[in-house]
C-alpha cells in the first residue's frame, strides 16, 4: 500500500491488537457490518482467538410482567449505552421457539441462562434450563436433573478465556432451607454430577453468586463468602472482616457480592449504620485478604439525607471493569451510577417497566462466539 492510499485510509495504520480491541466494545450488529470491510478484518472478527474476547458491560437482562398481576413473565433488555443503536436485537429472546414465558435467571460472560415455560398445556411450574448466547442466538436445553425438585437456585459458570464449555451448578437445601449439595452440569460432558455439601451444617445462602476464579461464590446468611468449584470437589470459606449485623439480615443492600478488575468485592450496610455502605475487596484470593476501600454514605448516592433502613435503592451490579455500582432508585423506574472513584452519580436511563416481583437485573457482556458449545 502507498502512502496515497494510507491518507485516504487511516485505519490502515492500525496494528491488528489495536483494530481487535476497538471491534470488541461495539455492538454486536457493528462487528456483523465491520465484516464487510475487508477481507483482513473479516479474519480479525472471525478469528477463534479473537471470538472468545468479552466486549464491554451492555445493560441488564431482566424478567418483567408487563401488568400486575398477570402470570406472563417475558424476557427484557436495559442497556446503559444510551445509544440509539440496542446491543442487543432481540432483548425478548423470540429465537427460544416455543416457550411462552421466560425468565432470566443468570448471566455469566456472555451467556444467559433462563426457565422457559412451553406454550404447549404442561403442569403450571414445570419448565425448562435453557443456556443461551443472546449475540449470537445459539441455544441448549439442558436435560433434567434426577433432584431438580430439591433446588434452591441455579447459576451458570462459563469463562470463555478458559474454555468453549459451561457449568450449571444447581445448589440443593432441606425443608429447613439448608445447603444439603450441589448438582453440576457440564456441557462438555453432557450431563449432571452429583456432590454433596462441603461447608458443613446448616450453611444457608443469599440467591446472589459470583463466578470467579473457576468458583462460584455466595454470601450465606452468618455472614461468611463460601464457594465451590465446577466439579463440586473443593469448597471454600472465606471470612469476613465486617460483618451486616442481624438486626440488618434481610436489608438487601445489606450484604452484597460481584466482581470487577479480576477480583471478588463484598459490599456491607455497617452493623447499626445503614446510612453507610462499606466496600471491600479481596486482595490476595490464595490467602483470603480482603482491604476496605470505601465508605459511601447513602446521601452520597441519593443525593439528599435523612434516609433510613437502605430501603431507598437497591444495588444490582458493579461494572466488571471499573469502579462503577449500578443501583436502582425506590420506585424502581430510574437506573442509576456511582464512581467510587471520583464520588460522582449519573442517571443513565428511566426503566420503560417497572419489576414485579423478585426478578433480578443480570449484567450483560456480550460474547461473540459462532456456537453455544456442547458436548462433541
Amino acid at each position: 500500500m502507498d502512502r496515497s492510499d494510507k491518507s485516504s485510509n487511516p485505519a490502515a495504520d492500525l496494528t491488528d491488537d489495536l483494530v481487535v480491541e476497538i471491534l470488541s466494545r461495539l455492538p454486536v450488529k457493528s462487528i456483523c457490518r465491520f465484516k464487510c470491510v475487508s477481507w483482513h478484518w473479516r479474519g480479525l472478527i472471525t478469528h477463534r482467538d479473537h471470538r472468545k474476547k468479552p466486549q464491554s458491560l451492555s445493560g441488564f437482562f431482566r424478567g418483567i410482567t408487563p401488568r400486575l398481576g398477570d402470570m406472563l413473565t417475558v424476557s427484557d433488555f436495559v442497556s446503559i449505552s444510551g445509544a440509539e443503536e440496542q446491543p442487543v436485537s432481540d432483548p425478548s429472546l423470540s429465537f427460544l421457539i416455543g416457550y411462552k414465558t421466560i425468565v432470566p435467571k443468570d448471566c455469566c460472560n456472555g451467556l444467559l441462562f433462563s426457565h422457559c415455560r412451553k406454550v404447549s398445556p404442561s403442569p403450571r411450574y414445570e419448565f425448562d434450563y435453557v443456556v443461551c448466547n443472546p449475540a449470537t442466538e445459539k441455544w441448549l436445553i439442558l436435560p433434567s436433573s434426577d433432584r431438580k425438585s430439591q433446588v434452591y437456585v441455579s447459576r451458570l459458570g462459563f469463562d470463555p478465556a478458559v474454555s468453549s464449555h459451561f457449568h450449571l451448578f444447581s445448589m440443593l437445601e432441606d425443608v429447613e432451607g439448608y445447603i444439603t449439595g450441589v448438582d453440576i452440569y457440564s456441557s462438555k460432558v453432557g450431563a449432571w454430577s452429583q456432590s454433596e455439601n462441603g461447608w458443613g451444617d446448616d450453611v444457608a445462602l443469599y440467591d446472589r453468586s459470583v463466578f470467579l476464579n473457576g468458583m462460584l461464590h455466595f454470601i450465606s446468611l452468618d455472614s461468611t463468602i463460601v464457594a465451590v468449584d465446577r466439579e463440586g470437589k473443593s469448597w471454600r470459606t472465606i471470612p469476613l472482616l465486617d460483618t451486616m449485623g442481624a438486626e440488618n439480615i434481610w436489608n438487601l443492600n445489606a450484604a452484597f457480592i460481584d466482581q470487577s478488575q479480576g477480583r471478588l468485592h463484598y459490599l456491607n450496610v455497617r452493623e447499626r449504620d445503614a446510612s453507610t455502605l462499606s466496600v471491600w475487596i479481596l486482595e490476595n484470593y490464595q490467602s483470603g485478604e480482603w482491604n476496605f476501600k470505601y465508605n459511601i454514605s447513602t446521601s452520597q448516592l441519593l443525593g439528599h439525607k435523612g434516609l433510613i433502613n437502605g430501603g431507598q435503592y437497591t444495588l444490582i451490579a458493579i461494572h466488571p471493569e471499573c469502579s462503577l455500582i449500578f443501583y436502582i432508585m425506590r420506585g424502581g423506574d430510574l437506573l442509576m451510577s456511582y464512581d467510587m472513584d471520583h464520588g460522582e452519580v449519573r442517571p443513565i436511563c428511566n426503566l420503560r417497566v417497572k419489576l414485579y416481583g423478585s426478578c433480578p437485573y443480570l449484567p450483560y457482556v456480550p460474547l461473540f462466539t459462532e456456537s453455544l458449545a456442547n458436548h462433541d
